[in-house]
């Protein structure tokens, strides 16, 4: 029963990541911390969204606005060794509350904005600025090595900007994927992985392929505005849930 739960959880989570370009880490860290009981939990969600997530970031690397990538990349760097701080010697529920509230706020920003565009007025784009860049770089780099979470804050704050949705969708692939990449690397390093972890992973992969393909497939069934409602419906559920889950 447990593993038809895991393999389900991966699947949808997969499938939500490919067709948006975050939901992974959300999904998977909610639902496999309750499953396993474990915090072995975040580290096999960094493990297959970052197989995942290479394969997605070769197909749409190209459509990524580089210079952007540098930008939020330039924050991630500073939040990645908090992130694995904060994993390794603080209770992570007080993190878990801070992301909630960072998650609920900038949807309930985003949701305004929706509003105010349907009553006739003109949306507030966000900053592309590099201080407002590196602001949510650095929230993204905490997230992803503490909660394997890299995604949320930026595809949030994304969500409000001029870019097309593949734009967005390939900006957050980029960043989570790099960002995967030292996350796991910081994991090793300083917490360690067992080895039931990784098998744990490889157990969960095919799942996590059949629902990337799956998710990749249905995503050029989505477009503008659909996939802003995805988004927003995902990370409002998403702050609610960890907020329950504490």
């Amino acid at each position: 029963m447990e593993l038809s739960l895991l393999l389900m959880t991966v699947f949808f989570a997969a499938t939500l990541q490919a067709a948006t370009g975050f939901g992974f880490g959300l999904i998977g860290v909610s639902f496999l911390l309750v499953l396993l009981q474990s915090n072995s939990a975040v580290q096999i969600v960094i493990i297959l969204t970052l197989a995942m997530s290479l394969v997605h970031w070769v197909k749409i690397r190209k459509i990524a606005p580089m210079e952007l990538v540098k930008k939020i990349m330039l924050g991630c760097a500073l939040g990645y060794p908090i992130g694995i701080i904060i994993f390794s010697n603080f209770d992570l529920t007080g993190l878990k509350i801070a992301v909630a509230i960072l998650i609920l706020a900038i949807t309930a920003q985003n949701i305004l904005e929706m509003v105010k565009v349907r009553r006739g007025r003109e949306a507030v784009p966000a900053s592309m600025g590099r201080g407002s860049c590196f602001g949510v770089g650095t929230m993204s780099g905490v997230m992803a090595s503490a909660m394997a979470m890299p995604g949320p804050v930026v595809i949030a704050y994304l969500t409000r900007s001029p870019l097309a949705k593949d734009q967005i969708r390939a900006t957050v692939i980029t960043c989570s994927t790099f960002s995967y990449i030292v996350a796991l690397g910081l994991q090793a390093s300083f917490v360690g992985i067992e080895v039931a972890t990784f098998k744990t992973s490889m157990m969960l992969i095919p799942a996590t392929f059949a629902g990337a393909f799956f998710g990749d497939y249905i995503s050029k069934y989505i477009n503008q505005e659909l996939f802003k409602k995805i988004t927003l419906a995902v990370l409002l559920g998403s702050g609610i849930n960890i907020l329950l889950n504490i």
